[in-house]
This record gives structure tokens, sequence and C-alpha cells, in this order.
């Protein structure tokens, strides 16, 4: 396992990550105090599956038949 700075990680992120992607664990430190692990991802952590049906939207009654701009006024006003 290697370490590696805050600073440096920031400066050569792309290239961390292609390292750690490729299997290597890396401490990273801050004043030589180990913060944090970065390892890769297994496989099969990552769970997709194929949707089981279609999309729909369905529609719904609005719950007031005033304009709500009007209902939002009237509320305000009721709290001053």
């Amino acid at each position: 396992m290697e370490t590696i700075s805050i600073s440096r990680l920031k400066a050569h992120l792309s290239a961390e990550l292609k390292r750690i992607e490729g299997g290597l664990v890396l401490t990273v430190v801050d004043h030589k105090r180990p913060v944090a692990i970065l390892s890769p991802l297994h496989e099969d952590t990552l769970f997709v599956r194929e949707a089981t049906s279609l999309y729909s939207c369905k529609s719904f009654e609005p719950l007031i038949d005033e304009d709500a701009m009007v209902f939002l006024n009237e509320e305000r006003t009721d709290s001053w």
C-alpha cells in the first residue's frame, strides 16, 4: 500500500485514479497523518439491471380550482 499527500493527489488526480483502477490501494495523508484510503471498486459492487416495465406517466387533478398565485398571496398575508 502506497501513501500520497493531499497536494500531490490534487495535482495528479487522473493519473492516480488510473493506478487505483489498476488495483493499487493508496493511503491519503495530511501532514503525515492518514486521512483516507482509496481502493478500486470490485466489479460485483455495481448492480445494474434492465428495466422491467415501460415508462408511464399519470395525470392528476389539481387540488385547488383558483389560480395558485392568488392562494399563495392569501396565505402570505395571513402570516404577517
